[in-house]
């Protein structure tokens, strides 16, 4: 029945917009991995085990098809979104909020509102991993630990203004507030997340200003808010116990964008704080209440050495104070992360290299937890951070249970060697990964080695 209802809904969508619609685009893409073979090796404090050689596959794998359609001042963007078992699974981290967060394979439905010859915009609707492009990708690691405007891991909801005026070239703002849909119409004196007593502490801002130097183009990106709330994301009502008017913490970032800094380099610098308050019971059995503090920087850069060989180097460190994870944690942690790549003149073969080397310490041995055999940084009331992990968490295999009680020290290392075939509208990539992750206090020490042999297929239309 469902898919009945989404190629029905589809085909309305592609008429409407075949009709009436002064711009229709349907694209889409696949991006899956097969693992040829998988293994892992783990030696925990003097106890070994290893898994049984097997076949795998990504589940992260994702296939999406999204819509555009533009009609004078308006543009409406909707998505349909399926993992590696072709939507066979519930669709645990898009949901609809008016509907008792009954899931939904449609991770994204806004709409774009233009004003006066585009100096002013108006964003409204469910959006996915969207930064407005106010926050740059570093070149190895991908996506910053810089919260988005809107995405399924804080709250996809956004009802945004950006003005981008005339009268100062080069530079934009936006400013958003994330007001969730409910049940009826709009109108819900029980949902707390849309009173403006709440929803007012909720505002998201952010700024960018190229600067108007021709000959060293640099962007300046700042952006604020003043709390964190998970706004209907439906791990947060079970996991925090919140009707999403609790913050978690607030943000403010920096980030200066210098795409050529010489012929061959681009670079980019960040800088992002956040802070929460703590409050938790101390060895008198007093109660403390303290503002917390999180701090990173990140460095990244991409040079092209020779025509048809680059690159690419990111590094990113992080500190967490006093009992900002956790009461009594703190941790330092620094990733080096590394790509370079080698195109062969003329054909469409390319081979390089990933590589990556973690190392962190705490105070107490309780910064990571175990979640389905991913070893994740803690975070505000147990809500995993994914923008900061084990290098590569997913193979990250070393034992973090009985840690806790001891300065503990976490180092790692990650490669993956790869060759890659490039096509018109897509790539296949072939490699082998291994991962190593030794763990270590007085009195424990964990080690893990993992290696798979993936087969990687990128198509897009």
């Amino acid at each position: 029945m469902k898919l009945n209802k989404i190629i029905a809904l589809a085909g309305v969508c592609v008429l409407a917009g075949g009709a009436f619609a002064q711009t229709f685009e349907l694209h889409g893409g696949v991006d899956f991995t097969t693992y040829g073979v998988t293994q892992q090796f783990v030696d925990n404090n003097g106890t070994k085990d290893n898994s049984d050689a097997q076949a795998s596959f990504n589940p992260d794998g994702e296939i999406t098809v999204d819509m555009r359609v533009a009609a004078g001042n308006f543009e409406f963007n909707t998505g349909l979104y399926f993992n590696a078992n072709g939507g066979d699974d519930e669709y645990t981290d898009f949901n609809i909020v008016a509907k008792d967060y009954e899931t939904t394979p449609f991770y994204k439905g806004n709409m774009k509102i233009c004003f006066f010859n585009d100096q002013f915009r108006v964003y409204t609707g469910k959006f996915e991993k969207f930064n407005a492009g106010y926050i740059e990708n570093g070149y190895v690691l991908g996506a910053q630990s810089i919260t988005n405007l809107a995405d399924s891991k804080y709250g996809q909801h956004l009802t945004a203004l950006e003005v981008q005026p005339y009268a100062v070239p080069g530079f934009k703002f936006i400013a958003g507030l994330p007001i969730l849909p409910v049940s009826g119409n709009g109108i819900s004196e029980s949902t707390a997340a849309n009173q403006w007593k709440n929803l007012y502490k909720k505002f998201k801002l952010a700024a960018c200003y190229t600067l108007p130097v021709e000959a060293l183009p640099a962007t300046v990106n700042v952006g604020f808010r003043p709390g964190t709330y998970y706004d209907g994301v439906s791990a947060a009502l079970a996991t925090l116990t919140t009707d999403f008017t609790e913050s978690q913490f607030g943000e403010g970032y920096i980030q200066f964008a210098i795409p050529s800094l010489a012929d061959f380099l681009a670079l980019n610098l960040s800088y992002d704080i956040r802070y929460r308050n703590s409050s938790y019971e101390n060895t008198l059995g007093e109660t403390v209440n303290k503002t917390a503090l999180s701090h990173m920087v990140g460095v990244s850069g991409k040079m092209n050495l020779l025509e048809n060989l680059s690159l690419a180097v990111e590094d990113r460190f992080y500190f967490f104070g006093d009992d900002y994870l956790l009461s009594d944690e703190k941790m330092l942690y620094d990733v080096l992360a590394v790509n370079t790549e080698f195109g062969f003149a003329g054909k469409p073969f390319a081979c390089g290299i990933d590589l990556a080397g973690f190392f962190a310490a705490d105070a107490n041995g309780t910064s990571f937890f175990m979640d389905k055999s991913t070893a994740s940084i803690q975070n505000v009331n147990y809500v995993s951070d994914k923008n900061i992990d084990l290098t590569r968490s997913d193979m990250a295999t070393a034992d973090v249970s009985n840690l806790a009680g001891d300065p503990t020290t976490y180092i790692g290392f990650y490669a993956n060697p790869y060759f890659k075939v490039n096509f018109s509208n897509g790539a296949l990539k072939l490699g082998a990964e291994v991962s190593y992750t030794n763990f270590f206090n007085a009195n424990v020490n964990n080690t893990g080695f993992s290696y798979r042999v993936p087969v990687g297929l990128t198509f897009a239309f």
